[in-house]
């Protein structure tokens, strides 16, 4: 807990005393109001900015020993397999051929350099928050490789539109790009998406599309959050489409946290392989 500024976060409080801490309440209870506001959460400067130099100083040293997988290849917006496209060209949003770029550094190359990083994604007062948070129980993903891992983004690399195979997203940001690299997405937006015959990939042709889908009764708008380091998000990443745009200048690196609904959750084979580089079955 020690990487928390719990002065302005005071989620230590609730594990000796659930109830009974009017702070904490009142901290739960704007992040709700938030979630309900916009779809997302941020809590700005949540790790102290001691704590946000540890990490990056050993991400980038994974780096520097060329740890990690650089992963360039092409997917679909729901990261499931192709399934029979109709032809090359096709835009379906399950058929759609979509470029990312990004090295990801895993969980079990990056525990044994971040061992506050595994003490918080294990840390009952952090679950017990972010559940709160969500209003709904969060089990820690199980998966070896993507429990938690570091998201490196060079200038060219970016993370095309998807929804997540995790109910939720936490990530923990470190270094913003100095340009470029905007986190950006649409609340709640996986059934209208899926209405979609053609996926628009630029921002406005994808909310006027949305506009008119059959499961959009509302305008969906994309949002894009101000993001800085040591800030905490949260947002469903499962039901929102959600992108990282491509980077112009420096590097972005933040690290993500998977928690899921149901306990012994691991990733499908098809993200394994496209975006870890590991084959088989994670185990």
């Amino acid at each position: 807990m020690d990487m928390i500024n719990l002065s302005a976060y005071p989620i230590n409080i609730e594990a000796d005393n659930p109830k009974g801490s009017h702070e904490y309440e009142a901290l739960v209870q704007e992040c709700i109001a938030q979630m309900h506001r916009q779809g997302f959460v941020s809590l700005p400067n949540f790790l102290h900015y001691d704590a946000v130099n540890v990490l990056i100083a050993s991400i980038s040293a994974l780096e520097k020993q060329a740890v990690g997988f650089y992963s360039s290849e092409s997917h679909n917006v729901f990261l499931e397999n192709n399934i029979d496209p109709p032809d090359k060209d096709c835009k379906h949003p399950r058929h759609i051929r979509l470029c990312s770029s990004k090295t990801i550094i895993n969980a079990h190359d990056l525990s044994p350099r971040t061992p506050e990083l595994s003490a918080l994604f294990f840390s009952t007062p952090f679950l017990n928050f972010i559940s709160s948070v969500l209003q709904t129980k969060l089990y820690p993903s199980t998966d070896p490789y993507g429990m938690f891992y570091a998201n490196i983004f060079r200038e060219e690399d970016g993370l095309n539109w998807h929804f997540d195979r995790s109910e939720y997203s936490v990530s923990l940001i470190l270094q913003p790009a100095q340009s470029g690299g905007k986190f950006q997405f649409v609340p709640d937006s996986r059934d209208a998406v899926g209405d979609l015959d053609e996926m628009p990939l630029e921002v406005d042709e994808l909310e006027r599309a949305l506009l008119g889908s059959a499961s959009s009764p509302r305008s969906m708008a994309v949002h894009e959050p101000d993001l800085n380091a040591g800030d905490l998000y949260l947002f469903r990443g499962k039901q929102s489409l959600h992108r990282v745009s491509g980077i112009t200048k420096g590097e972005r690196i933040n690290v993500i946290l998977t928690y899921n609904t149901e306990p012994g959750i691991r990733l499908n084979n098809y993200t394994l392989q496209k975006f870890f580089g590991v084959e088989g079955e994670s185990c």
